[in-house]
């Protein structure tokens, strides 16, 4: 029983092993199989003209065939490791795509392509287009690559060229169009849309197009356009449209051709449509311009001339020309410049037109011709070069200045008058425009006096050198008129700020038309002080008149006071000399005595009035002893007032001798103490201070407690004749206080009178010793 299933067992296992064999010989035949099949297949990927690359989860290039080495700028052995990734051959700006051609061949398990730029090994830069499918079971990349850069950089200029056509159609404001005629569609560039002043997405056909042609050329265009498409011919055609987006009237030229495409039996038409508005407008005005050249030619009053600039021969000449040197116009033109005699001293040798080709420009400005009849006259001669097309051409432009050569010879003339008159006078004078004060010209003699530069005289104002307000020198201006010749009288400021009285004499004059007033400034200033000093005089001649008579009449009745008492002393003691006893007599005698005192006191400052007129010689100054001689003086008026007044002497003085005149010193305290006790009460005291106010000067101060002097009076007490109103009966000629004062001057010193009314008088004299 164990032995039969024994061998049942080893019969199932020899019948197993018999399968194997067999499945195992089908299994080697096709592995064979397959290997020659693959090795087929790498071989047909080797030589593939596409590249395979089959790429790991992180972009590591596991196997690439030799197109795809090529390609990639890699050898064989460089890949024997598989160190390189491809997206390191990517650029950055690339990467987001390739990242992006792989994502979706995972998420979609499907083929997906891209284009993207690599750097080859060899730093190439290629456009190349990716095929690739994700394998699942391998987690790997199976990707084609193809170079197409020669595609791309195709495209890339394609697109190069679009743009520059689509340009070269915008600047020349041109658009095309194709039209098929057959079935009315029209093809158009946005240019021609443009020009048309249609939107872009607007479309357009026959009808649409023919609504835009001005009226007036509608039915010559549909005319012109059936001709054409009919006989298959060209047309280039320029009419008017309105155009749409502003209802302007535009030009536009269209250019075309009729096409017969037999495949279709269709007629088309291909062509251009350009702007030419402003090339007719240009075109327009150039013919203008012709016409008006050409009419400013002909009615020239001035002559012109046309040469050709390479030979020099006449090409045209206005009638003017003719008429002013009297050759005819065969006579002129075709001749050579300088074989008409007129012309000869122009181009002597035909240097002047040598010089004028190479200069392009020569003038003369003042030459002399000849006509053809021989007369003489000057011209104005002036020559230019100008291009016709690749012509030149030389412009002569003569006028003849006969007449305004006379004119600027008599304003030479004119100018030599005026510069004789105005420069060269030698009082001052100013040219001055009246309307507003400015000063037009001034010549040397008004710079000397003013001390302004001629250039800075005419740029200034009248009222720059006047005192007056500029309003006021307009106002006066205004007074001065343009009928004839004025006289007035000014002040004026120099440069150097020194005023001068001036007078002005203004005359009217016409300069091309246009009022001015020439001015002759005389300097017065020294007259005006003269007069001033003359009506002084004349004043002070009056005053000394008044004062003369005032003199006399105060001498007189000072004399004849003390006169008739003596006369009547002298009566009365003749009469009762016997008669009177000797005490009565005595007493007479003793009024003769005070009236020939008071008569030889008044001769004494009569005396000295006149002495101080000649004080020059009248002033002897020498060392005194002041003080003693100022206690004499004191002691004396005391002992002749015969009061009680009492006199108070404060020294306060150092030094004992000063320089002095003592006659002076004795009369201006002799008045100044004689006053103080006569216009005192008796019991009131009188201070006579001595100080020394510096090295060189004392103060000597008289203040007493008298009537005072009225306050608006003080100011006349120094003159000669017055007296207070508030002296009473004392006597007095109002000589004293302005002799004093003559003589503390000739000291060089200083008197000063305070004085209050019922309260007494300060007199301060100040003197140098």
């Amino acid at each position: 029983m164990i032995e039969l299933e024994s061998k049942k067992i080893i019969e199932e296992l020899r019948i197993q092993n018999s399968e194997l064999i067999q499945q195992n010989k089908a299994l080697q035949f096709s592995k064979n199989y397959a290997e020659k099949d693959l090795e087929q297949l790498n071989l047909l990927c080797d030589f593939s003209v596409l590249g395979y690359i089959i790429l790991g989860l992180d972009k590591r290039i596991v196997s690439i065939n030799h197109s795809g080495s090529k390609i990639m700028g890699l050898r064989n052995a460089e890949l024997v490791n598989f160190k390189f990734k491809f997206n390191q051959f990517i650029p950055l700006e690339y990467l987001p795509t390739f990242d992006d051609f792989l994502k979706k061949a995972v998420d979609t398990k499907s083929k997906q392509n891209c284009e993207i730029e690599i750097i080859t090994k060899d730093n190439l830069q290629i456009f190349v287009q990716l095929f690739g499918l994700y394998l699942e079971n391998e987690n790997q990349y199976a990707i084609s690559i193809k170079n197409i850069s020669k595609k791309v950089n195709f495209r890339n200029k394609l697109k190069e060229n679009i743009f520059f056509f689509n340009a070269t159609q915008r600047f020349g404001v041109i658009g095309s169009y194709k039209i098929n005629f057959t079935t009315d569609i029209w093809e158009v560039s946005d240019e021609l849309k443009t020009i048309l002043g249609l939107k872009i997405d607007d479309s357009i056909n026959l009808e649409s197009w023919m609504s835009l042609v001005h009226p007036e050329d509608k039915k010559d265009i549909e005319l012109y356009i059936l001709e054409k498409i009919k006989n298959k011919t060209p047309w280039n055609i320029e009419y008017r449209i309105i155009r749409r987006s502003d209802g302007k009237i535009r030009w536009i030229n269209t250019k075309g051709a009729t096409i017969y495409y037999k495949k279709t039996k269709d007629f088309f038409s291909l062509g251009l449509m350009q702007d030419i508005t402003v090339r007719k407008s240009a075109a327009e005005k150039y013919k203008n311009i012709e016409v008006h050249s050409n009419s400013i030619f002909k009615s020239s009053k001035e002559g012109i001339l046309i040469l050709d600039a390479l030979t020099g021969q006449i090409t045209d000449a206005n009638p003017s020309l003719i008429e002013m040197i009297g050759y005819n116009y065969v006579e002129l033109v075709g001749k050579e410049l300088w074989e008409i005699g007129v012309f000869k001293n122009i181009a002597t040798s035909k240097e002047a037109f040598i010089k004028l080709q190479n200069n392009k420009h020569i003038r003369f400005d003042n030459m002399p011709l000849e006509t053809k009849a021989g007369a003489s006259l000057d011209v104005e001669f002036v020559s230019n070069v100008y291009v016709v097309g690749q012509k030149k051409f030389i412009l002569c432009l003569i006028r003849d200045i006969s007449d305004r050569k006379k004119i600027e010879e008599a304003l030479t003339v004119s100018r030599q008058f005026y510069f004789a008159m105005f420069e060269k006078n030698q009082a001052v004078q100013l040219l001055i425009d009246p309307l507003n004060g400015n000063i037009i010209d001034a010549n040397s003699a008004a710079a000397k006096f003013y001390g302004y530069s001629l250039a800075q005289f005419k740029s200034m104002n009248l009222s720059d050198i006047s005192t007056f307000p500029p309003e006021q020198v307009i106002e006066e201006l205004g007074k001065f008129g343009l009928a004839g010749q004025s006289y007035f009288q000014f002040i004026h400021k120099l440069a150097s700020g020194k005023i001068c009285d001036i007078e002005i004499y203004t005359s009217p004059v016409l300069i091309e038309g246009k009022p001015y007033l020439i001015s002759t400034i005389n300097n017065i200033t020294k007259r005006i002080l003269k007069k001033e000093r003359l009506i002084q005089l004349n004043h002070k001649l009056k005053e000394v008149n008044a004062l003369k008579s005032q003199f006399i009449s105060t001498v007189s009745h000072e004399f004849r006071t003390p006169l008739a008492g003596i006369l009547s002393s002298v009566q009365l003691l003749k009469i009762y000399h016997d008669s009177w006893d000797e005490e009565k007599k005595e007493k007479k005698y003793k009024q003769i005595f005070d009236a020939i005192q008071q008569t030889k006191s008044l001769l004494d400052d009569v005396s000295l009035i006149d002495e101080a007129q000649n004080s020059k010689s009248f002033f002897r100054p020498e060392h005194i002893d002041f003080v003693t001689l100022l206690n004499d003086i004191i002691q004396e008026n005391l002992v002749i007032s015969d009061t009680n007044h009492k006199v108070v002497l404060k020294n306060n003085l150092n030094i004992k001798n000063y320089f002095m005149d003592p006659v002076m010193i004795r009369h201006i305290f002799n008045n100044l103490i004689s006053n103080s006790i006569k216009y005192s009460p008796k019991e009131k005291l009188i201070n006579v201070g001595l100080d020394r106010i510096n090295d060189t000067e004392i103060k000597i101060t008289l203040k007493d407690k008298g009537i005072g002097i009225p306050q608006n009076e003080i100011k006349f007490l120094l003159e000669p004749f017055y007296r207070a109103s508030n002296i009473g009966v004392v006597k007095g000629t109002g000589f004293g206080l302005s002799i004093v004062k003559r003589f503390v001057e000739l000291h060089n010193g200083t008197i000063l009178i305070k004085s209050i009314i019922n309260k007494g008088t300060t007199v301060t004299i100040t003197l140098p010793f």
